[in-house]
């Protein structure tokens, strides 16, 4: 018996079978291909979406050009170099691939990284190490223009206490010119000049106290510059550590003469570093881009203020010189006015006294003249004169009517003589009284040349620079 004619027709195994293994081929290539090309796709560059497929031709020319190229040399020897530009030279397949993109990670991965971080940890340093030695020198900048302002205000300090001198050696010589006697008390230029002086002064000292009140401002805020440079410049140098640190090389070999020119145009034929810009995690922070601006800006703003304390210090000292030579020529013109004044009056006295002594001889010779015309005092005498009784007189009185004048004449020679002896004692004392008040006043004008003179020296000795406050005082004690 036969088996049925169907089963012996066609194939042996089930439709299912056969179906289940074709599906599983099929899936199998189709796997092996996208591996493949996956593969591929993970060392070359993947085209750009839209790009035409290559076509054999295009695909045999570009592996023509990764071939090696035929060089004849000038001896006629025939070598072969490989192309021009990046790839992957195969010297042993004289073909010259382009580089690889590759999207896995290579064994000699960890090696790059490690070279790539080094790299970028390098420039990070490189870039930190710029950014503080800006700062650094920006640091030095502000300190030296910091020691400058100080010396200065120590200057305007001085000049200020000269001024303080000046009020009170102007207070002290009103004072002393108090002491001279009232006929010098009259007021004259000497006085004027002083008031003048006292209010030129008092001017002059509110100008200085508002320049140093300003100084002082202006030094603060350069103080809290310096101290926040300083704090930077200590946080960002926490990485310099493994690379020199010539700050001063750093700036000139990027193309700087001066951490103030960062914002300056490059020239054309010098390859500057641009200023970069400020990032929060970068080595160049806004904090020190901040910093760097406020730096600059008091750095030209101290100019200014250096050069306005200097010319208010000029000024004081001028004014000072100039008021003092001035009050100093008045008092040595008064002086010199009270001298001759005095040298006058000495005249006079010398006059006054040659006057006295000659109306004092002429009294003396009216007493003896009327004491002669009374007759003498006794009878004693030897030379006497004839008297009214003498007996010629007597003889011729026996008539009536017959007086002589004689009597009469006497009595008026005599009141005369008394009356110039009385006028002349008079013109004696006002002589004498006139010679009491020319020694006042020669006195008087020897105090106040000595007072002016003694202000004068006293004024000369406080222009000395190394006067002091305290010795200026001492005099309103003493």
């Amino acid at each position: 018996m036969s088996p049925p004619a169907h089963l012996l027709v066609g194939k042996v195994g089930a439709e299912k079978w056969h179906k289940n293994t074709l599906t599983t081929v099929r899936e199998t290539n189709n796997l092996t291909k996208r591996c493949g090309k996956e593969a591929l796709e993970l060392w070359c560059p993947i085209p750009p979406p839209g790009q035409a497929e290559e076509t054999p031709y295009e695909r045999k020319v570009r592996k023509d050009a990764w071939k090696f190229k035929l060089d004849v040399l000038a001896t006629g020897e025939v070598k072969t170099k490989p192309p021009e530009g990046p790839g992957v030279t195969l010297w042993k397949s004289k073909v010259k691939p382009p580089p690889w993109i590759s999207k896995i990670a290579l064994p000699c991965c960890r090696d790059f990284s490690t070279m790539k971080n080094n790299e970028f940890v390098a420039q990070y340093v490189r870039d930190t190490r710029l950014v503080v030695s800006r700062l650094r020198q920006a640091l030095i900048e502000i300190n030296e223009q910091f020691k400058a302002l100080v010396r200065l205000r120590e200057q305007l300090d001085q000049m200020l206490d000269k001024v303080r001198q000046s009020l009170v050696t102007n207070k002290q010589s009103q004072a002393i010119r108090e002491h001279r006697p009232e006929p010098e008390k009259i007021l004259d230029k000497v006085d004027g000049l002083m008031k003048w002086e006292k209010v030129e002064f008092r001017k002059l000292k509110a100008k200085l106290e508002g320049t140093m009140a300003m100084l002082g401002d202006h030094l603060k805020v350069l103080g809290t510059c310096r101290q926040t440079l300083n704090t930077l410049c200590s946080e960002r140098g926490r990485v310099l550590d493994l690379i020199p640190q010539p700050l001063r090389m750093v700036i000139l070999g990027a193309g700087r003469d001066s951490w103030l020119s960062l914002s300056r145009p490059s020239s054309p034929w010098v390859e500057r570093n641009e200023t970069p810009i400020p990032d929060p995690v970068g080595p160049f922070t806004p904090e020190c881009a901040a910093v760097l601006e406020d730096a600059r800006r008091l750095t030209f703003l101290t100019k200014n203020v250096l050069l306005q304390v200097q010319k208010a210090i000029s000024e004081a000292q001028d004014i000072r010189n100039t008021v003092h030579n001035i009050i100093e020529n008045s008092l040595q013109g008064k002086r010199d006015e009270t001298l001759h004044h005095k040298e006058r009056l000495d005249m006079t006295l010398g006059g006054t006294r040659s006057t006295l002594h000659r109306c004092q001889r002429f009294q003396h010779e009216m007493r003896i003249t009327r004491g002669m015309a009374l007759g003498p005092a006794s009878s004693k005498y030897l030379e006497t004169r004839e008297r009214l009784t003498r007996p010629v007189v007597q003889v011729f009185q026996r008539h009536v009517g017959t007086q002589l004048p004689e009597a009469a004449i006497l009595n008026q020679s005599t009141a005369q003589l008394d009356r110039s002896i009385a006028d002349t004692g008079d013109n004696i004392s006002h002589l004498k009284a006139t010679q009491r008040y020319l020694r006042e006043c020669i006195h008087d004008k020897q105090t106040g040349y000595d007072i002016d003179g003694s202000i004068k020296r006293l004024r000369q000795r406080r222009m000395h620079p190394h006067t002091t406050m305290k010795e200026t005082l001492e005099l309103v004690y003493t």
